[in-house]
């Protein structure tokens, strides 16, 4: 069995306008997930996330936790640190990678404490 730990942060801010909209593209792109099996568990942990029956105390496999970090972080890039969009007409977008920003820093040092990331 995989070691689990706590999801450990709220993930529902910018909901409509952002964030299940990609967590539905972190879905159709999971494809590429080695091994299957991981995928599978991904998938799944992104279905109920998207159907908001992940809370902070609910237990996660840490390899879905780092694969989800890891999509994340590649997503707050794009979308907010490489500024690169247009603040009148991505507005909606910017906000809600500006809140997983936030959201990140935070999941980010949950698991550092956790062992999950150096």
């Amino acid at each position: 069995m995989t070691k689990q730990i706590k999801f450990g942060v709220h993930f529902r801010g910018h909901w409509d306008t952002y964030t299940v909209i990609e967590l539905e593209k972190f879905m159709e792109c999971s494809e590429g997930i080695e091994p299957i099996e991981l995928k599978d568990r991904y998938v799944d942990f992104l279905d109920k996330l998207s159907c908001k029956k992940i809370k902070p105390s609910t237990l996660v496999d840490v390899d879905v936790l780092k694969t989800f970090h890891d999509d994340v972080d590649n997503r707050v890039q794009i979308d907010y640190r490489e500024d690169n969009l247009d603040p009148e007409y991505d507005y909606e977008l910017i906000q809600g990678a500006k809140y997983w920003n936030t959201v990140l820093g935070k999941f980010t040092g949950h698991l550092k404490a956790h062992g999950v990331l150096k």
